[in-house]
């Protein structure tokens, strides 16, 4: 990173890199193109190892994955040259060009791989303030996002030394290299606090109620609070309008126990929304897929109705999957069946989450606004909402990136962390849910978003 930093101008930044170099005790250790091409290789390995959505990728996207894997290891291995014209473009003479190096490799994986196929299946390389964010979840022993791979990804001494020295990078060049701000991160989002996660609204007085959630991350006992006194005060209503468009996902945990359980109308007739898993043959691929299943077991979310993992032949014998793609199959060795009803939800998970218990079955009609950008949590809420009766659904298509195991991995030389799904989620008749986002009952009508939608949908009585 030396001739990186020389292009900042301030001197005192400068000296502070310097000494935090110091103080990491790494700044002896240069790392050379064959380290960086190795940690690529041990990418690609890792995802042909664990990654089950290569045929989905490229029929969904036009992404041939191990395709865009070649023409990336080529891109660093002529580093600074496969880079030039971007240089070019921001001012930067070849001459100028920073020497590769940890910032510069995450730079290429992330924007020259991953972009492509960035938010599917969870996968990214992760920068400095998805791992701030995420290493609370993925260290605490009680966390239902702790596993050993993911611990290790967010405790090791490299991967912290990367994430504190990128920080103080993005930082320095964004108040002092615009042009070098530019070709390392791009067009990086700001950092920002989140604003109020739910908000809610009278529509038409003891008729129709509005509730907006922009995130299924960050509820405080202030958030489920607010949600108890509006159920409390809605109970008589006609209409709910939940509107999670542009909810890029969090915790299905949130919607589960706080929207789903609190609101669903008959206690005796909790319906379940199957879901089959399926996993990788390798040595790797299957003990992932027997951590997921160890996670959900302990946990309120997703039962797995065997105690381990079946091969796929078993699953298949047992269970009709008419729509499974037999290509994708041939990939994939092991798996397993999860029921998903909302009973699975126990007080002590609840209690372990720090969640409280809220009651008050709505028995008037929900409406749940879903768009293009419901990710993750956002997007199984959509889908069980839909599968499950609970609600009819007005807007776009989901984005997908439908998951029950986001697997974190650490590139040994750089301490980049790398992540994606490792589970090849399924519906009941075996559709990949990634490759079959989940449709809304009634799509925005001509001129109108969908709120104005379900709003002309509620006066003609369409419903």
């Amino acid at each position: 990173m030396k001739k990186l930093l020389h292009q900042v101008t301030m001197i005192a930044i400068i000296l502070m890199v310097i000494l935090f170099f110091i103080a990491c005790g790494n700044s002896d250790k240069q790392l050379t193109k064959e380290d960086f091409l190795n940690d690529f290789d041990y990418m690609m390995q890792t995802m042909e190892d664990t990654f089950p959505y290569f045929g989905v990728a490229e029929r969904r996207l036009g992404v041939d994955i191990r395709a865009l894997g070649q023409e990336t290891r080529a891109m660093i291995e002529n580093y600074p040259y496969s880079l030039q014209g971007l240089a070019n473009e921001l001012g930067i003479s070849l001459e100028d060009m920073p020497d590769l190096d940890e910032h510069i490799f995450w730079s290429i994986i992330r924007h020259e791989f991953f972009s492509y196929f960035t938010p599917f299946a969870h996968s990214l390389a992760t920068n400095f303030s998805g791992y701030s964010i995420n290493q609370p979840y993925y260290t605490s022993s009680w966390s239902p996002y702790y596993t050993p791979n993911n611990h290790h990804a967010y405790t090791n001494p490299i991967s912290q030394s990367f994430y504190q020295e990128q920080e103080l990078l993005f930082n320095t060049l964004a108040k002092e290299d615009g042009a070098l701000f530019q070709f390392i991160f791009r067009d990086e989002p700001p950092i920002a606090a989140p604003g109020s996660i739910v908000k809610t609204e009278i529509i038409e007085e003891y008729r129709v109620a509005y509730l907006n959630v922009s995130s299924f991350m960050g509820f405080n006992l202030s958030t489920i609070s607010d949600l108890r006194g509006f159920y409390r005060n809605i109970q008589k209503y006609e209409h709910l309008i939940i509107d999670i468009r542009d909810n890029t996902g969090g915790s299905p945990d949130l919607w589960r126990m706080l929207i789903m359980k609190p609101l669903w109308p008959d206690r005796n007739n909790m319906l379940d929304m199957p879901l089959y898993a399926f996993y990788r043959g390798s040595n790797l691929g299957k003990s992932l897929g027997e951590n997921s299943i160890e996670i959900e077991a302990r946990d309120s979310r997703h039962i797995p109705e065997t105690d381990n993992l079946l091969t796929v032949r078993e699953i298949m014998e047992v269970n009709n999957l008419p729509h499974i793609n037999e290509d994708d199959v041939k990939n994939l060795a092991y798996g397993v069946r999860f029921n998903t009803s909302i009973s699975n939800i126990q007080w002590r998970h609840m209690h372990q989450l720090g969640l409280q218990n809220i009651y008050y079955p709505f028995d008037g009609e929900i409406w749940l606004l879903t768009n293009e950008n419901n990710y993750s949590a956002a997007a199984l809420f959509a889908r069980h909402a839909k599968e499950m009766g609970f609600a009819t659904l007005v807007g776009e298509q989901t984005g997908g990136a439908y998951a029950t195991y986001v697997a974190n991995f650490t590139l040994p030389n750089t301490g980049i962390i790398v992540r994606w799904d490792i589970d090849y989620l399924t519906d009941g008749d075996g559709r990949a849910l990634n490759e079959f986002p989940t449709t809304p009952h009634h799509f925005n009508r001509p001129g109108m978003d969908a709120l104005e939608t379900v709003l002309q949908l509620i006066e003609e009585g369409s419903f």
